[in-house]
C-alpha cells in the first residue's frame, strides 16, 4: 500500500523465535517473541534450504515449511524497499512478504506499539 520506507531496516526480527502461525481466508500471521509480527494479506514466497522460491498468493500452498519454523529463530532480516521483506531463519528457509498489490495494503509489520503497514 505504502511501501517499505528505503531508511528502514526491521532489525528487530533478528534473534527473534517464531512462536505462532495462524492462518485465515485472507491472511497468515507470524507471530514472534518479544512483541514481534508480521502478518501477511498479499503474496507471500518461501524457500527452504537447496529450494526454488516458491511465491503463494493463497498461504495454504506453503502451510507446511511455515509450520516447520515453529520455534526457529531469525537470523537475518533483508530489506528490499519499497517491495518486500525477507527473514531468514536459523535452518536457512527465507520468508518474504510481497508488497505488489498497488493501493492495498499487503502486510504489517508489528513491534511492540508500532505497526507499519506496506
Amino acid at each position: 500500500m505504502y511501501g517499505i520506507p528505503a531508511d528502514e531496516t526491521f532489525d528487530f526480527f533478528e534473534g527473534r523465535r517464531l512462536d505462532a502461525v495462524t492462518f485465515g481466508r485472507y491472511k497468515v500471521s507470524l507471530f514472534f517473541d518479544e512483541g514481534v509480527g508480521l502478518d501477511v494479506e498479499g503474496p507471500l514466497a518461501v524457500a527452504a534450504p537447496g529450494s526454488d522460491e516458491h511465491v503463494a498468493d493463497d498461504a495454504r500452498s506453503v502451510a507446511a515449511p511455515l509450520l516447520d519454523l515453529l520455534s526457529l529463530t531469525v537470523t537475518g532480516v533483508r530489506v528490499d524497499a519499497p517491495s518486500s521483506l525477507a527473514l531468514t531463519f536459523e535452518n536457512g528457509t527465507i520468508v518474504r512478504a510481497i508488497d505488489d498489490l498497488g493501493p492495498y495494503e499487503c502486510f504489517d509489520v508489528h513491534h511492540g506499539e508500532r505497526i507499519w503497514i506496506m
